[in-house]
């Protein structure tokens, strides 16, 4: 279990890798929606560094013609802002018109920002949708997700192009009080270890929308 452990990583960025270089090939393609998962904010007044590759990358995909609408995901997990909300936000001071911005704001893990997202795209009625985050994270979602068959694609993000072309190019700011949740109690504080992993596996999910899931005259 250890040894599995220590290779776990090496795995994952593994596998993110491949799906970097599957993107190449998928560069002319069009998505109805890239799925760009959120990450825990900050007020400090700094744009942490997952924030920068995954809206650099997000906004790069949809500037280009590649992704039509950008569906972000995530609830208020590890701070008082809602995670999805908060992307919207930048995302909209960087030049996405609203109207193709889609805010999930269930999702606490990895997995559950695909799950949600894909049931809202499939509620849009869109049919391609790729997955667009950092490289890490892109194989983290492949190793955790396989069991599920997920239907999606993934389009990592391009270190290079993102560290050389867009790094320092967004100093803008948000209101980010817009994204605030009273009452906020963090997931650690919830639910126990067993359980949050339980939730990452994307185990839960599937529990919770069984039903839905084997019926779908139910939805």
């Amino acid at each position: 279990m250890k040894t599995f452990r220590i290779l776990l990583p090496v795995i994952i960025s593994l596998l993110g890798l491949t799906n970097q270089n599957i993107a190449k090939e998928k560069a002319t393609e069009i998505y109805d929606a890239i799925i760009v998962p959120g990450y825990p904010f900050n007020p400090d007044g700094k744009m942490n560094v997952i924030y920068k590759m995954r809206l650099h990358w997000a906004f790069k995909l949809y500037s280009s013609g590649i992704a039509k609408n950008i569906i972000v995901s995530g609830s208020a997990v590890h701070s008082p802002y809602v995670e999805s909300q908060i992307f919207a936000l930048y995302l909209e001071e960087m030049g996405v018109n609203p109207e193709h911005l889609i805010t999930e704001t269930q999702a606490e893990h990895s997995l559950e920002n695909v799950f949600y997202s894909l049931k809202l795209a499939k509620q849009k009625g869109f049919e391609k949708v790729a997955v667009a985050t950092d490289l890490f994270q892109s194989g983290m979602i492949q190793f955790l997700g396989r069991k599920h068959k997920l239907e999606v694609d993934y389009l990592p993000a391009n270190i290079g192009f993102v560290i050389s072309k867009k790094w320092k190019s967004f100093t803008g700011t948000i209101d980010y009080c817009q994204a605030y949740m009273e009452n906020f109690i963090a997931l650690n504080e919830r639910e126990s270890k067993k359980e949050r992993l339980h939730g990452t596996r994307g185990n839960r999910w599937m529990e919770e929308n069984a039903l839905t899931l084997n019926n779908p005259a139910t939805e």
